[in-house]
Order: structure tokens, then C-alpha cells, then sequence
């Protein structure tokens, strides 16, 4: 289904809504602060990329895990696009950071400088891109040691196995003198990895902002022309909701590649044949994932989504897309019971519903559509996948016409409090409605939320917009969204975020 419908500091949520409606230092306001279309030069990998990756990769480095002590340092967010040198967006880039400490240590096992490391200090993040190319990564400012000045490392690889690895700086902290700066020999491509970090209006920390483009040398012609479906190697089997790379059973699925069908559409009444089953095929396009069928929802030549179909397998299994030219090679991908995840808005801004039906999310978060901010005390909706098990138990595959509860609770964060659940399930085949009461004594701004399941939790880094002067009916109580509704809502989900390419 083509969706993307700890204890946090006060400062995050205080910078992050300052930032958000004094000038758009992230999403919102696209091209802000970017440089003139300008090859990203490569630099060294440098001595320090982690020996031993961390179990916590997320694109927070502030915060690891659970925990409730932040990193130390100058909270900095950054944020930007990677594209293909014609300026275009590209998707399902792997966008990878990694940077010194405030201390100027790195988490590889070498990299401690002076003896002292950050343990509360993520050290190193990743983010895959959707179709917006856009990234988005909360860390600080990096540390200074010997040698080097202040700077992050960045490495963006394509789907099709192309890599870049190059170095940020940050504007007036970035003489010659450094041997990986001065190593650009190109004025032009030198100039474009030094970028203003900007102090985020009204923040009590003087949290950072910086915008900076990644530009490739490439462009899709690029990829080989192919004869049958190709799955991408990287990537190229996600969580519907997160972009998370693996699969979940009975939840949704996107898959990304080249040749994956020759038409564009959803499923419609006539693709349910049998009764009470999904569809296994769109004109003739099929998908395995652990050598059973899928359901199919949506189709088109670089993207599928998918229903993953029931198995008590944990580990690594192999997908297929099936058409009129062949099947794709298998591809291996991670296979899980459990990966909870909520679909979003732009700027990773929490799908949700408001009981009168209106969207949650900051003020002209998208054109054309109204979008208000929660208000304190009310009930909304929040809509995710990869929840696990209901109450009574539903095979994948099968249209569920009752809600059907989830089998152990769902817990709800808003910020550093914990949120009222007055009701978690699965609504509609794959996805789970979560109904929570924002707590009453929030003021305004953009509060990040996670919830758990089974002890397994969300990304961090989903947000909800909230104000206390929102105008609107806060009466009704959350109802469960009908089949139409659902229909409605995810179709709009997304066109919001304009994943049909």
C-alpha cells in the first residue's frame, strides 16, 4: 500500500517549533540557504568510520535508545536533498553521518581523543530518502581534535550501488589550512561543502540549523537498461510507513526497482475475485516474500507496495516481483514479527486525524489541504503499520471488516510523557489505528512522539504539531475510521507525499 500516510529535552521541542514557523530552516521551505547546482566533491573516508556499527543508527544522534541523557554539545539539525546533477530528487538514497564527539572522539574504537568519549553520543546515523530526496538528521556541532577543524562525515549510496563520500564544514571555521578542505581543488565544489550554520531563532540553547544539497554525478539514464524486474539491492524492500529497510509480517510493504510492472494504478473492486481475500496480482504482477504470495495494492514500473503474508519467520528471507518479462532476481531482506512504525506528513510530521476529521500537522504543512496543529486534552487518531498480532487473530491476505484489537498494548510517548491509549488495532488489512489523548499540559510546539509494542519502539523522530489556541470541534470522541474513510485517508496520505513515480 503506497503509504506514507526517553525522555526528550525541553529545548528540542522549543527549537524544533522556533525553526519550524521562523523561516523553514528544514523541509518546508525548499531551496532555503541551497547552493547553486554544484558537483559534491569527494574527500577521504578518513581513519574513523565505526569499526562496530551501533545497534541505535537512527537519524537522531542525540538521543540513544531510550535514554534519558542527551549527548553533549550544541544541538544541530541538518537537513537537505540529495540529487542527480540535473538537480532532480533521488530516492532511496542511503544517506549516512559521522562526526566527532564534543570532545572530539569518535565511536570507532581508535577514535578516542584525550581519553574522554560521549557515551550518550550516538556518533553515527543514517536516513533513506523518499522521493522528495530530501534527509534529516538531529546531532551536534561536531568537536574539534588535532589536526582537523570542526567538521561531519557524509556518504550517500545510490540503489544501484553508486557512492559518494565527502566531508561538511561549517562557515568561518574552515581555513585552507586543513590538508581534507584544501584538497578540493575546485573553487567552486570546495566553496559548496562549507555551509552557514545557522543559531535557530528563540531556541534557549542556540540550537544550529544548516541546509546542504548533496548533488551526484548521476542521473537515472545512468542504471542500465533492464529486460525483466529488478528489485534494488539497496533499499529496495522497505517498511511502507518508515523507509525502514526489512519486512513485517502482515504489514505493508514498498518495493523500489526498475521494470516492476508496465501500468500505474491501485486495486479496485474487480481485482477481488475471491471472496473475503486481497488481490495476489495487478495486470499480471506478483510478489513473493518467503516464497508466499503477497497482496498487491499498488503498481507501477519503480514502485509496488504490498501486504507481506503471515510467517513466523525471524531472520533473512528472499523477495520476487513476478510479470509478463520474468522474475526479478531474489533479493534478501531482514524479516521480522514486530517493526512498529506511523506513517507521516512532510517533514516526518505524525499522520494523524483529529475527531472531527481534520488533519494534525503544523498550518500549511501541505498546499491545498487544511492541516491544524492538536490541541491539548483532545483525543486523536495516528495511523502506523507493523504493530503485530490482533485479538482475535486475522490471516494476511484477508479483508478485515472488523476492528480487531492488538494482542498486547500499545504504548504512546508525546515528549517525555507518557500519552493515554483509549484504543490500539488494526482497522484495515495492515493498518493500526491508535487512538491517544495529547497531554493536557503541552504548550506550543512540535513534540516528538514514539510508541512500543512487545518492547519494540518506533523511530524516533515522528512529530506531532501542537497549539492551544487551535479553533476547532474537540467534542466528538475518536471514532475507528470506516473502510471508506481509511480508503480516503491513505489516497490523500499519499498524494501528500507524492511516492506514485
Amino acid at each position: 500500500m503506497q503509504i506514507n500516510t526517553g525522555k526528550m529535552t525541553l529545548d528540542r521541542r522549543r527549537f524544533l517549533s522556533a525553526a519550524m514557523s521562523a523561516g523553514g530552516l528544514f523541509f518546508t521551505e525548499k531551496g532555503l540557504f541551497a547552493q547553486a547546482l554544484t558537483l559534491t566533491p569527494s574527500t577521504t573516508e578518513g581513519p574513523y568510520y565505526p569499526d562496530k556499527l551501533p545497534l541505535d543508527k537512527d537519524n537522531d544522534l542525540l538521543i540513544i535508545n531510550n535514554a534519558i541523557t542527551p549527548g553533549v554539545g550544541t544541538p544541530a539539525w541538518l537537513s537537505g536533498r540529495v540529487l542527480d546533477k540535473n538537480g532532480n530528487p533521488v530516492r532511496n538514497a542511503i544517506v549516512e553521518i559521522w562526526q566527532a564527539d564534543n570532545y572530539g572522539s569518535y565511536i570507532h574504537s581508535n577514535g578516542v581523543q584525550n581519553g574522554k568519549r560521549d557515551g550518550n553520543f550516538q556518533g553515527y546515523g543514517t536516513f533513506e530518502t523518499a522521493s522528495d530526496g530530501q534527509y534529516l538528521f538531529r546531532t551536534i556541532k561536531p568537536g574539534l581534535y588535532t589536526g582537523r577543524v570542526r567538521h561531519v562525515h557524509v556518504k550517500v549510496t545510490l540503489t544501484g550501488g553508486k557512492s559518494l563520500t565527502t566531508q561538511l564544514f561549517i562557515d568561518g571555521e574552515a581555513p585552507d589550512s586543513d590538508g581534507v578542505l584544501s584538497a578540493i581543488r575546485d573553487a567552486t565544489q570546495r566553496a559548496s561543502v562549507i555551509r552557514p550554520w545557522i543559531t535557530i531563532p528563540g531556541s534557549a540553547v542556540g540550537a544550529l540549523a544548516v541546509n546542504w544539497d548533496v548533488v551526484m554525478d548521476y542521473t537515472p539514464s545512468d542504471s542500465a537498461s533492464v529486460s525483466k524486474p529488478t528489485i534494488f539491492a539497496l533499499g529496495g524492500v522497505t517498511n511502507g510507513a518508515t523507509f525502514r529497510r526489512g519486512a513485517v509480517s502482515g504489514s505493508w510493504v514498498t518495493i523500489a526497482g526498475s521494470a516492476l510492472a508496465a501500468t500505474t494504478r491501485t486495486w479496485k473492486s474487480s481485482d477481488f475475485t475471491i471472496a473475503g481475500k486481497l488481490p495476489e496480482a495487478l495486470d499480471g504482477v506478483s510478489v513473493r516474500i518467503n516464497n508466499q504470495p503477497a497482496s498487491v495494492y499498488y503498481v507501477s514500473p519503480t514502485q509496488i507496495n504490498v501486504l507481506a503474508p503471515d510467517t513466523t519467520t525471524e531472520g533473512n528471507v528472499q523477495v520476487t516481483v513476478t510479470n509478463s518479462t520474468g522474475t526479478s532476481d531474489p533479493i534478501t531482506v531482514a524479516f521480522s514479527r514486530l517493526m512498529p512504525g506511523f506513517f507521516q506528513f512532510p517533514g516526518e510530521n505524525v499522520a494523524a486525524v483529529r475527531a472531527d476529521g481534520t488533519l494534525i500537522g503544523p498550518a500549511n504543512l501541505v498546499s491545498g489541504v487544511t492541516t491544524v496543529p492538536a490541541k491539548p486534552g483532545e483525543t486523536i487518531q495516528l495511523f502506523g503499520t507493523g504493530f503485530g498480532p490482533t485479538t482475535p487473530g486475522v490471516n494476511a491476505g484477508t479483508v478485515v471488516t472488523a476492528p480487531l484489537q492488538t494482542s498486547t498494548p500499545v504504548t504512546v510517548q508525546i515528549d517525555s510523557q507518557a500519552a493515554q491509549v483509549t484504543y490500539a488495532g488494526m482497522t484495515s488489512a495492515g493498518l493500526y489505528q491508535i487512538n491517544v489523548t495529547v497531554p493536557s499540559n503541552l504548550a506550543d510546539g512540535d513534540y516528538p512522539v514514539t510508541a512500543e509494542v512487545s518492547g519494540v519502539r518506533t523511530l524516533k523522530l515522528a512529530k506531532l504539531a501542537v497549539a492551544k489556541s487551535v479553533s476547532a470541534k474537540i467534542t466528538a470522541p475518536a471514532r475507528r475510521l470506516n473502510r471508506t474513510d481509511q480508503q480516503q485517508f491513505l489516497a490523500l496520505v499519499r498524494r501528500i507525499r507524492n511516492e506514485d513515480v
